[in-house]
This record gives structure tokens, C-alpha cells and sequence, in this order.
């Protein structure tokens, strides 16, 4: 495998600008209209591969989400010192959050949008997407050591078996995921993107409003107004998507502690309790 280990244009690695950050990765100034996507120190070269892939599938759907330009290399990602990446299209302007932390009052027009998006992206059918069944599978593999294995089979039999029609289905869908662009929202962080069940899909999001921390370099006003508007975007968000898509909401509710238990794989510290309290309710003491 050929190895970048130079920025563009032969711009050594420091050089390069930085114009975003989240969780899982560093956002860098590449060429004209183009980003690399830096992950983190320690990032497994196979989740990079996966999220570029992912992302290239979606965008060939037509989903508003950015173009991926592989590299001239063995897998088509980019090494720079001990990181791995990749590049894809450069999309400007301010998240949906951004936007919602300097004008809250947008929360209902922006939930609205968001829960346009989330229909469009449900209304897809899947294709050259990994299984979102069997990535929820591996990841309760994982768990039952926190859990116990009976509290795991219960979970298991707790998802409902496909259905043949599996949608395009984001895994991290919420407003700091979309970007509001010149041109329209686009989606982003298409990493745990997979084929699947879109009631899933949407309990995740609601777990996020009910119960998910705020991101780690949000400032202190952001997360007090992310305090105070989730329960009211969550509310007109839950209304639009069901009024738009015909939802039978008994369905995302029956994934609502499945949901959690993924979300315990994540590992998020200030997370761990509160979602250990909704799986003894829904399921029993581990054992």
C-alpha cells in the first residue's frame, strides 16, 4: 500500500489548516473545495475505511451528503504521521446546533427541516450498506461483561428481524450532524450509517435528546440551550416525522431500550448510569 505522508501540494503536515473537530476526527484545509477528514490517534484503520466507503455509497444515492475523493493509494486512505484519513468535499456554513445556540428561536422551523431530512433519508432504499442488524449485534457482543449474558439475550430477542426493505438509516443522527450549507442542509458523520429498520434509526435520535451528553467542546451557554430546547425540537421534530412518513410510533418505542444498550457501547462515562436505570426497567437486574 502506498503511503501519504504529505499534505497537498507537498505541504508538510503541520501546515495543514484546521476548520473543525468533533468526537472522532480533526477537519483540515486540503485542496480547493476539498477536506481531509483526520481521525484520531488510535482510530482503527478498518472504521476509517468503513465511513469513507459508507459515505461515497450515500452520496452516489443522491442523499445531501459530501462527495468522498479516495486516494491514489492501496485502500484509498491517506496517512499522515500515525493518522489515518480521508478526503471529501468541503461544505461551509454553521451546524444546525450552531445556528440554533445564536437563534433559538428557530427551533421549531429547524426541527421541522430536520425531520424532513430524516424521512428523505428513510425514504432510501439501502444499498452497498453494511447491515445495521449485525453492527448491532457486534456491539452487544461487547457488553456482556457490563450487562450479563442474560440481560444481552433479552435485548437480542428484542429486535425485531428485518424486513426485506431495509432504508438507509444515519446512526448519529441529531443537528450538530447537519450543516447548514449556501445550497441546503447536508448530512454528515455518516460513520455507523447502515441498511436497516428506520423506527431504530429514530429512537436513537431521541435518546440523544433525552439523555446524551452535550459534546465536549460545546461552550457553557450552548449547553444550557441545548438544555432547554431539546424536549420542545424533540416534541415538533417526533410530530413532523410521524405526520410526513405515516410513523406507527409504538414501533420506535419498542426500540427504545435496544437503543440504549448500543449506546452503551459508546462508552461515554456521564452516560453509563442513567442508561444502566433504563435497561433494569425495561429488562431486569443483569446477571
Amino acid at each position: 500500500m502506498t503511503t501519504e505522508t504529505v499534505g497537498p501540494d507537498g505541504a508538510l503536515p503541520g501546515a495543514l489548516h484546521r476548520i473543525g473537530e468533533g468526537r472522532t476526527a480533526e477537519i483540515l484545509a486540503w485542496n480547493p473545495g476539498q477536506v481531509l477528514r483526520l481521525y484520531r490517534p488510535g482510530s482503527a484503520r478498518a472504521w476509517v475505511l468503513r465511513e469513507m466507503n459508507v459515505t461515497h455509497a450515500v452520496h452516489a444515492m443522491g442523499l445531501p451528503c459530501p462527495a468522498v475523493y479516495p486516494a491514489d493509494t492501496g485502500d484509498g486512505l491517506i496517512e499522515l504521521e500515525d493518522r489515518v484519513g480521508f478526503v471529501m468535499e468541503r461544505v461551509d456554513g454553521p451546524t444546525m446546533m450552531e445556528d440554533l445556540a445564536a437563534r433559538p428561536w428557530r427551533v421549531r422551523r429547524h426541527a421541522q427541516s430536520f425531520a424532513r431530512l430524516h424521512v428523505e433519508i428513510h425514504s432510501t432504499l439501502a444499498r452497498d450498506l453494511p447491515s445495521q442488524r449485525a453492527r448491532f449485534h457486534r456491539i452487544l457482543d461487547g457488553l456482556t461483561d457490563d450487562l450479563g449474558p442474560a440481560m444481552v439475550n433479552h435485548i437480542r430477542d428484542a429486535m425485531p428481524d428485518p424486513d426485506g426493505s431495509e432504508r438507509v438509516c444515519h446512526g448519529d443522527f441529531h443537528p450538530d450532524n447537519i450543516l447548514l450549507s449556501p445550497r441546503g442542509p447536508i448530512v454528515i458523520d455518516w460513520g455507523p450509517a447502515s441498511g436497516g429498520l428506520p423506527a431504530a434509526d429514530i429512537a436513537w435520535t431521541l435518546f440523544l435528546f433525552r439523555h446524551g451528553a452535550a459534546p465536549v467542546d460545546a461552550s457553557p451557554r450552548t449547553r444550557i440551550l441545548i438544555a432547554l430546547f431539546r424536549a420542545a425540537f424533540s416534541r415538533t421534530y417526533r410530530r413532523a416525522y410521524c405526520r410526513a412518513a405515516g410513523l406507527d410510533w409504538e414501533t420506535v418505542t419498542h426500540w427504545s431500550p435496544v437503543i440504549a444498550a448500543i449506546r452503551l457501547g459508546d462508552r461515554i462515562p456521564e452516560e453509563r448510569a442513567p442508561i444502566l436505570e433504563i435497561l433494569r426497567a425495561a429488562y431486569g437486574t443483569s446477571s
